[in-house]
């Protein structure tokens, strides 16, 4: 026979393999491939680096580039370029204002310049640097001048220009970048605003300094690069060591034709391995005395809340309905704690239904039992009240018992569980003429009902228990005139009959339940014995108000007669 160990046991062993195979298998691929290893995660450290470098660096021209689109589009700073002067007195003080706030304070990481097409405006945040003034440069271009880029005739639409060509000191800060916007008036170029970025606005955010040697900015479609950590080192792209290996990472800035280069530090490999060998002794040995510690805390933890859920289970076996399992505080044991619960519910509401619907048999049986009565006897006596009120011209009398007669034929006849439409539209009715003979010209009633719906078929005696609660309940404590409705309508395949009244009304309480105990009968039954049928497949609801009148809905599942 087969040896059964406990689960405790089992989960000890199972949490030990778990611990301890990854270990061993760590241990045996870093002694196969450490230094591969360690090279692709610093190449994956390294990615994520330069991710985020180019990133901050991308937010930074992104900024400025909205600075220049609000210089651009000043009113007052496009006035000054088309008045072709140079702006003086309070005018220049407003416009100089103007320019120290679209730079919100960044004056001391990067310069903001204005000047017309033609020279004659001169604007900045700083001294106008010589380079940008067009009145001493009209003929003889430098390319490395962003300038250059914007009058040059293949500007394609462009309205922006940035370049890290013109690498130049200028008020004792070194220029990382120049972005250049064109200033526009009625389709037409009027003058230009330039942000020279020194590289305070862009060093203080990179946080790989200490993991690469160098950080080079490139920009492939002027073939020249710049080192952000050694802002000494610039020149074409050909004067760098070659950009490309597995000590290089590298990520495009959006938006821009800019390349961020990373060079990983050549130490960076040899100390990343040794020190992995010593966390790694370390780590095993500690890894090896905790494992087995937790695994014995948590096999226990795990083995003690199963036991309460299996105990729990044999009580309900022995017969135990009141069982109910505890939260567990794990979140698959606590699902299965509350399934056993849900089941243990609707297993006790199964037999509770079942004891109603045997007590509510043995009821019936036992009044059927008890006001047993010959039906011929019933309805002979009948045709005999028929006949002498029509041999006395007693109208309302033969029509009373014609009627009485097809409500009592109708509760006689229950072999067929289900009735039409129509049928419960005809016994609702019946009783309503006898009511309307009984109180005569105070009651008037209005039956509505689509005549495609009179085959519909639903549970015997739903429609008429509904209108005698409304009269008995509603309008015979009401002075004044009785109206009553009844209504039957399709809405999206749900059958919905409303029997609506301008009586007494009353509160509904919140539980249907209590219908029963505050005398309404036939509301409570109606409702009860289509909770036994549909289940939750039906809708019940009473909308009333006290001196305004009640309205009771139900909606079922749309049947046809077979």
């Amino acid at each position: 026979m087969k040896r059964k160990g406990t689960l405790r046991s089992r989960l000890i062993l199972y949490f030990l393999s778990v611990v301890m195979i990854p270990f061993i298998l760590f241990i045996s691929f870093y002694l196969i491939s450490g230094d591969s290893a360690l090279e692709s995660m610093l190449s994956r450290q390294a990615e994520m680096l330069i991710a985020s470098d180019a990133q901050s660096i991308g937010s930074v021209i992104e900024g400025y580039r909205h600075k220049l689109y609000l210089a651009a589009s000043n009113q007052s700073i496009q006035q000054a370029i088309a008045a072709g002067r140079q702006p003086t007195g309070d005018e220049a003080r407003d416009i100089n204002s103007t320019l120290y706030t679209i730079m919100s304070g960044d004056t001391y990481l990067a310069a903001l310049s204005i000047i017309s097409s033609d020279g004659s405006v001169r604007l900045s945040t700083h001294s106008f640097p010589q380079k940008y003034d067009l009145r001493s440069h009209s003929n003889a271009w430098d390319e490395t001048n962003i300038l250059y880029l914007a009058q040059k005739e293949e500007r394609n639409g462009r309205s922006w220009f940035l370049s890290i060509s013109d690498h130049r000191t200028e008020n004792g800060y070194q220029v990382a970048f120049s972005i250049l916007r064109c200033i526009t008036q009625g389709g037409r170029d009027i003058g230009y605003a330039i942000i020279d970025v020194y590289s305070e606005a862009i060093t203080p955010r990179l946080e790989s300094g200490g993991f690469f040697s160098d950080l080079i900015l490139t920009d492939s479609s002027a073939d020249v690069a710049s080192s952000l950590l050694h802002p000494q080192r610039f020149g074409p792209l050909s004067s760098f060591p070659t950009l490309k290996g597995n000590d290089i990472a590298l990520r495009p800035i959006n938006g821009t034709s800019l390349m961020l280069v990373g060079r990983i530090r050549s130490d960076m490999l040899s100390e990343s391995l040794d020190s992995a060998v010593l966390y790694l002794s370390i780590s095993l040995a500690v890894g090896i005395m905790i494992s087995i510690m937790l695994a014995f805390l948590f096999s226990r933890s795990i083995s003690k809340r199963f036991s309460m859920i299996s105990s729990g289970m044999r009580r309900f076996e022995r017969g135990d309905f009141n069982t109910k399992l505890e939260s567990t505080g794990i979140r698959e044991f606590d699902s299965l704690a509350l399934a056993f619960n849900t089941m243990v519910q609707r297993i006790e509401m199964l037999i509770d239904t079942a004891r109603e619907e045997e007590a509510k048999a043995a009821e019936a049986e036992r009044k059927a039992l008890e006001s047993q009565m010959n039906p011929h006897f019933l309805f002979n006596t009948l045709s005999t009240i028929k006949a002498l009120a029509r041999l006395h011209g007693e109208e309302e009398i033969y029509t009373i018992a014609v009627r009485l007669g097809r409500l009592l034929r109708y509760s006689i006849d229950n072999h067929v569980p289900y009735a039409t439409i129509k049928e419960s539209l005809d016994l609702a009715e019946s009783y309503l003429m006898i009511q309307h003979i009984r109180f005569g010209s105070r009651l008037s009633y209005t039956i509505s009902c689509p005549q495609e719906l009179l085959e519909a078929i639903t549970p015997r005696l739903i429609i008429q228990p509904l209108v005698e609660n409304a009269v008995m309940h509603g309008l015979e404590g009401k002075t004044g005139n009785w109206e009553l409705l009844i209504s039957v309508r399709d809405e999206k395949e749900q059958l919905v009959i409303e029997v609506e009244d301008n009586g007494i009304g009353f509160d509904p309480p919140p539980d249907l339940h209590q219908l029963e105990k505050d005398g309404h009968t036939g509301l409570y039954n109606t409702k009860r014995r289509l909770e036994l049928r549909y289940g939750r497949s039906f809708s019940f609801s009473i909308h009333s108000e006290k001196g305004r009148g009640t309205k009771v809905s139900l909606s079922l599942p749309l049947e046809e007669k077979e």
